[in-house]
């Protein structure tokens, strides 16, 4: 009787209280396994989230994978349940021999499987993938609407407060207490008498404290920075313009920004390259960075700024394009792949509109909680019962909690048609990769480049770029099933690396 391991996950509390039990899991895995004629020797369950990797129980279970290499097999329910990030994907790749059974999605993937089964499969993960990053970007628009109108959404700065109003809205007051030295700091600098050390001793023996410690160099620095005190503030690289009221003129911060700038001038960027801080050294592990000869050329070369003895020649950037040109030409899917892989995207999409369902029904349960708790909390502070402390202390939290539910629930709402945004991208990369590439902008020349491939590097002589796992199939179909060239053929055997031989001047 073949030996397996089940594994059975719930990326939270709230989810399993919501219908995706772990026990319904156990009891369908264990019945597949008893039709299958399969006998699970061991179990790996846990109820946590799977947007980072390193799950203890998912750990422990390739270890266990690893110890025993008779045993080949897990069985899982589905795609989400295993992993739901293409590091874990990745690991379980890397396992010699592995077979995995997804007993609900009614498959079997193998290192025999079907190059166009794996496919599909790194599909499912990739899509799964992306709902994650989706739903983190939402909650930073939801971040990002909130200080489009005025209102700073994280901790007050020094000098300033947060409170929550009457009316149970979250806002920053001036604190009475530390802005008088604030501002003082501003006005003392500015007169170019002082510098951050001599600054900041000076208030601290005039009774200047934050967080229970001296006014030091460090906190200065930081208070000069922040445009806060002017009335602005900055928020995901954006200036805006804020409700709270400034406690210097922009004329002060400004002065006190040229004083700094007296002593030293900060590097401007002038250029923007595509390929800095993607390519490493495979030597040292510095990343290349880029410069321009005799006002048009472009190289790359190590920084050396771990310290290592990097000798390398310069690297044209056409070399670079011609290495990226030759892996995006590879990527080709044929119709009735498109339609299967719109079939999975579908499958996905009702699955996750179901599951959205009973997010949405919780996250409004949790924000009802809250503001009860909140609207009791001031009744037992108008009543004398607890001190303003005390009020102070916990309608914070509890309004910062809030804040975030509403966030979340605004990010389920607004989901719908950044899922499909994201599946008709995966489209459009297998389609024509290649144009797609030459259309876009560097930045988004950068992004897409960080969606094919998992490893960029330079040797001195060649360019090895290495294709993600979900992509390697299709890549592989796609050559060999229309004849390829050898350079191309030799590009799949060697693992899609692709070498350029030329780089010198």
């Amino acid at each position: 009787m073949q030996q397996v391991v089940l594994y059975a996950r719930v990326s939270s509390k709230e989810q399993e209280r919501e219908g995706f039990s772990i026990p319904a899991q156990i009891k369908l895995l264990k019945e597949y396994a008893v039709k299958q004629n399969l006998k699970i020797v061991s179990q790996f369950v846990e109820a946590e989230t799977a947007k980072t990797s390193g799950r203890k129980q998912f750990t422990e279970m390739v270890k266990f994978l690893k110890k025993n290499k008779s045993i080949k097999t897990i069985l899982v329910e589905k795609t989400d349940r295993l992993y739901r990030n293409l590091k874990d994907y990745v690991t379980l790749d890397d396992l010699d021999g592995v077979e995995i059974h997804f007993v609900k999605e009614g498959t079997i993937l193998s290192d025999n499987s079907k190059s166009q089964d794996k496919f599909m499969h790194g599909i499912r993960v990739l899509m799964a993938k992306n709902y994650i990053d989706n739903l983190s970007e939402e909650i930073s628009k939801g971040l990002k609407e909130k200080s489009e109108q005025g209102f700073f959404p994280g901790k007050a700065p020094v000098g300033y407060k947060n409170i929550i109003q009457e009316n149970g809205r979250r806002t920053i007051i001036i604190d009475e207490t530390a802005a008088p030295f604030v501002k003082k700091a501003f006005e003392l600098y500015s007169t170019g008498a002082y510098s951050f050390k001599t600054l900041a001793t000076k208030l601290a023996s005039e009774g200047f404290s934050y967080n229970r410690k001296p006014c030091s160099k460090i906190l200065i620095e930081k208070t000069f920075n922040n445009p806060f005190y002017m009335g602005e503030f900055n928020w995901n690289g954006k200036r805006f313009i804020g409700k709270h009221e400034p406690l210097i003129t922009k004329e002060l911060f400004y002065a006190v920004q040229q004083q700094r700038e007296a002593h030293t001038s900060p590097k401007t960027i002038k250029h923007e390259f595509t390929y800095t801080n993607l390519i490493k050294c495979s030597k040292c592990g510095c990343y290349l960075t880029a410069e321009i000869k005799k006002g048009k050329y472009i190289y790359y070369h190590c920084t050396g700024n771990k310290g290592g003895d990097c000798k390398r020649k310069y690297l044209k950037q056409e070399h670079i394009d011609n290495a990226v040109f030759a892996i995006l030409q590879g990527i080709y899917i044929s119709e009735e792949d498109i339609k299967e892989v719109i079939s999975i995207i579908k499958e996905m999409y009702a699955l996750k509109n179901k599951y959205e369902n009973h997010s949405i029904k919780h996250i409004l349960q949790q924000i009802d909680k809250y503001r009860n708790r909140l609207n009791k909390l001031y009744l037992d502070k108008i009543d004398g019962i607890i001190d303003e402390d005390f009020y102070f202390e916990n309608s914070h939290d509890w309004q910062r909690k809030i804040d975030e539910y509403e966030i979340k629930y605004r990010a389920r709402l607004n989901d719908s048609r950044t899922f499909i945004n994201k599946a008709e991208l995966v489209l459009k990369v297998c389609k024509d990769a290649y144009s797609l590439y030459l259309n876009q902008s560097v930045e988004e020349k950068r992004k897409l480049l960080n969606l094919l491939c998992s490893n960029f590097s330079y040797d001195g002589e060649n360019i090895i770029i290495e294709l993600k796992s979900t992509f390697k199939p299709v890549f592989k179909s796609a050559n060999l099933k229309n004849g390829g060239d050898g350079e191309i053929r030799t590009l799949v055997q060697n693992g899609y690396k692709q070498t350029s031989t030329s780089v010198g001047f």
